[in-house]
């Protein structure tokens, strides 16, 4: 399990290398949701973003083939769906809700400081919680590139905060 989560974690890093520019200034989340059959098989893969109009995607071939390490089988007629969430908040943490059903693995919140050019200045990891806390960490969330400030004179960094969660469902084949 730990290494299908490295996996994510790498995925979600290459989609968000795709990404041209974060903003600092407003809510935004992204996930990557992964459906596994009985036998351990991955039978989807999909990205959302609530940064793009488009809806859910289907996860790039290379994206894909990088999350393929399930192993072992599952309950006789039953999915189940491995989720990794990135929710980013300019304010206060995110509250790490789950929808009903959803189990949670492990839950990271990191708190940044922004520079008005668009980096990270610093991070840090200011809570943990679950069995299998992320591995996503400060150096993933330093690669990231934010919006510069607009106005030169708001010289002071920005604060924010980024919930990192890995959550699991499992659901009856109809």
């Amino acid at each position: 399990m730990l290494a299908f989560l490295a996996a994510v974690l790498a995925a979600t890093t290459q989609v968000s290398s795709e990404t041209p520019v974060l903003e600092p200034a407003l809510p935004w989340w992204e996930r990557i949701t992964v459906t596994f059959d009985d036998k351990g098989a991955q039978q989807s893969c999909k990205y959302q973003s609530s940064l793009s109009s488009s809806g859910a995607e289907t996860c790039a071939d290379d994206m894909a083939a990088g999350l393929k390490t399930r192993a072992g089988k599952g309950q006789t007629g039953v999915y189940s769906k491995l989720t990794f969430e990135r929710r980013f908040s300019p304010v206060t943490p995110d509250s790490g809700r789950l929808q009903p059903g959803d189990q949670l693995l492990g839950r990271q919140v990191m708190y940044l400081t922004i520079s008005p050019e668009g980096s990270i200045d610093s991070c840090r990891v200011v809570s943990t919680s679950g069995d299998m806390p992320p591995e996503y960490d400060c150096d993933e969330v330093k690669s990231e590139q934010f919006r510069a400030q607009a106005s030169a004179s708001s010289a002071a960094p920005r604060q924010a905060f980024m919930t990192i969660l890995a959550y699991g469902h499992m659901e009856q084949i109809a």
